[in-house]
């Protein structure tokens, strides 16, 4: 088997990068890990060291997209704005960044939109993190922390479900999705106010 002079992270994310490329250029479906070992001049057998199988370098394409996303509510998170405003700029923000990407990077959102809808532990992990931001500004702002992080979730899971985006983004749909997070906001305002009745 012939040596590739990586460490094993950098083999990793070679594999990745290779997988992305042939995701882009032949799609989701037809990504075949023979290719990706072939590519990076190692045998089949070789990237079983890094993954087990062909869901487990799709699981890591779908991490590698996910970072920038995370990246991006964090700072929201630390910001120095209202917490009010930091939960409308978070929302936004994930608008943003899947409807963008479903319109530059189709065969990648394609793949995401899978792993979503197999619960794929990369996506439940990804899902944890998001609602434990959210919850945690949710207790910043005064406006509840857990239930009702999940019921804004819900609520607004028109605006965020991969299988719901369509190519964007459009600004009457962003519109939209502050409109509605502004009466929900209100709403959970009224009740804490009202001492949750």
């Amino acid at each position: 088997m012939p040596r590739t002079g990586l460490s094993p992270e950098e083999a990793r994310q070679r594999a990745v990068e290779i997988a992305v490329a042939r995701i882009r250029e032949n799609g989701f479906v037809k990504l075949r890990l023979a290719d990706v070992a072939r590519e990076m001049g190692v045998s089949h057998a070789a990237l079983y060291a890094h993954f087990r199988d062909k869901a487990a370098l799709l699981d890591a394409v779908t991490e590698s997209w996910l970072v920038d996303a995370r990246a991006r509510t964090a700072a929201i998170c630390g910001g120095s704005a209202p917490p009010a405003e930091r939960i409308e700029d978070w929302f936004v923000a994930r608008y943003r960044i899947k409807s963008a990407r479903v319109r530059t990077d189709p065969e990648i959102f394609y793949g995401f939109n899978e792993a979503t809808a197999g619960e794929r532990p990369v996506i439940r992990d990804h899902m944890l993190r998001l609602h434990q931001e959210l919850a945690g500004l949710l207790g910043e702002a005064g406006l509840g922390a857990e239930a009702e992080a999940t019921m804004l979730e819900e609520a607004l899971a028109g605006f965020l479900h991969p299988a719901l985006i369509g190519p964007g983004p459009k600004p009457e749909r962003e519109d939209a999705l502050r409109r509605l997070l502004k009466v929900v906001l209100a709403g959970l305002a009224a009740l804490q106010e009202g001492g949750g009745a």
